[in-house]
Parts: C-alpha cells; sequence; structure tokens
C-alpha cells in the first residue's frame, strides 16, 4: 500500500503539470501582498513611521489574512481541488487510472495528498510573500529603514500550520464534490455557495456549523481578539469535518458503479 500511494503520489504530481495549479497557488499567494507593496508607493513620506511601529510584522499580518482568510484561500483552494480532481475527467482517462494494478484507496489518497501538498505550499508562499512586501520597500528607498524588529517566523509559522488545518474541510468536501460530479461548475457552485454562506453568517451563533468558515473564525478569534462561543476550537472542529468527509468522500467514491 505504501509503495502504490508513493507512486500514485508522483503521478499525481506529474499530471499536475498539466494543468493551471502551480500558476493559480503562486497567484493567489502573492495576491495580496503585491497590492501592499505597490501601496507603499502611495504613501512614501509615511514609510519610515509604518517601519519604525514596534508592531510592524504584527499589523502587516493582520491586514495580509484578513482577505487571505476570508476570501482568496477558500476561493483557490476550490479551485486547486476541482482542478486536480478533474484531470482525468478533462482527458477521458478514468479508465486508464482505474486499469492500473493499485488499489482505490490509494488512487483517491495519492490525488488528495497532492492537493494537500499544494494547499500547504501556496500558505507557505504566502507568509514569504508577506516578508518581501516588507523588506522590498526598505531596499528601495532610502530614507527607509528595514522594519522594526526581526520577522516573527517561528509565530508566523505556527499561524501557518492553524490555518492549513482550519481549511481541510474545504479541502475534503470540495474533493468529494468534484469525484462526485464530474463536470468543473457544478462543485465549484456547490463550493462558493458554501463560501458566501460562510461569510454571510460570520455573526451568528451557530456558524461553526458551515464547514468553509473555521479560517475566517480562527482569524477573527486570534488576530482580532474577538471572544467567539464554539463547542471546540476552530483547529479540532475543523479535523473532525476533513476526517468525516474524507472517510464519506472515500465511500462514495469506491461504491461508485460507474468509474469511467
Amino acid at each position: 500500500m505504501v509503495l502504490a500511494l508513493g507512486r500514485g503520489v508522483w503521478s499525481e504530481w506529474l499530471k499536475r503539470r498539466r494543468s493551471l495549479t502551480t500558476a493559480l497557488v503562486l497567484g493567489s499567494a502573492c495576491f495580496v501582498p503585491a497590492i501592499i507593496f505597490l501601496s507603499r508607493f502611495r504613501r512614501i513620506d509615511a514609510l519610515p513611521g509604518i517601519y519604525g511601529n514596534p508592531r510592524f510584522w504584527d499589523t502587516l499580518w493582520v491586514q495580509s489574512w484578513e482577505s487571505m482568510a476570508l476570501m482568496i484561500l477558500p476561493m483557490a483552494i476550490m479551485l486547486t481541488v476541482t482542478l486536480i480532481t478533474q484531470i482525468e475527467d478533462t482527458n477521458n482517462a478514468w479508465k486508464q487510472v482505474h486499469a492500473t494494478p493499485q488499489p482505490l484507496s490509494a488512487v483517491y489518497a495519492a490525488k488528495l495528498v497532492v492537493i494537500l501538498v499544494l494547499i500547504g505550499a501556496l500558505i507557505l508562499a504566502f507568509t514569504a510573500a508577506i516578508y518581501l512586501s516588507a523588506v522590498l520597500p526598505a531596499a528601495i528607498f532610502a530614507h527607509v529603514e528595514t522594519p522594526a524588529g526581526p520577522f516573527p517566523i517561528a509565530r508566523f509559522l505556527r499561524r501557518d500550520v492553524a490555518f492549513f488545518i482550519d481549511v481541510l474541510p474545504i479541502v475534503s468536501l470540495q474533493f468529494l464534490l468534484a469525484l462526485r460530479f464530474r463536470t468543473f461548475l457544478t462543485p465549484l457552485a456547490i463550493g462558493m455557495a458554501m463560501w458566501i454562506l460562510s461569510i454571510g453568517t460570520m455573526g451568528w451563533t451557530y456558524k461553526y456549523l458551515i464547514p468553509y468558515s473555521y479560517a475566517g473564525i480562527d482569524y477573527l478569534i486570534v488576530e482580532y481578539k474577538r471572544p467567539m462561543a464554539l463547542p471546540a476550537m476552530p483547529a479540532v472542529i475543523a479535523a473532525g469535518c476533513f476526517l468525516v468527509f474524507t472517510v464519506t468522500g472515500y465511500v462514495l467514491y469506491a461504491r461508485r458503479e460507474d468509474k469511467s
């Protein structure tokens, strides 16, 4: 099983090169930091004061993740999952995949692993882009000093891990939908409806029932210090939802009579 999974992951990783996932991951990671970087040119005179603020990194982190947690990351995940999952649908290649000597569990897990690697890479690239958006203006403008205080890489990586866990339900549910509906628009439309619902119900007492909302909830609790009544921490709920959706998705995939 381990050998089959390794071969499956490598195969899926090679097939990924035919899709737009690399451009999607890099574009999503750099979008907000690029806007922040360009906005520095509109306030050149104010940059010394901004960069001298002892809370410079915390402020930049909160500003960057506001749009990322609530909007860009969920959308990027929905697109990435659909693109990876439906490579075979685009090329009518499911029969070839199922004809290979590997169990269905390996096929299912290999695609899921590749998707998770891409989402993890997106979040790490976003953190790197945040750092570059901060240091480049200091390198360009002579009157701007480097940001006050060191880059808190350890703390930011811990938050990256938390956000990664928060979005796991989006990954697993979109994966389930993309395998179930073999058209590009149907799983994407359902995912967008769930995403819009998660934003619209952010003030609802039971917002944690929407599996696309945990990154936003985590962001508000940690970055904005907003207290919320939850049955457990967002990461714990997200991990539980991920397990349920992943198992359900595999059962539906394995029991589907028409796998072509």
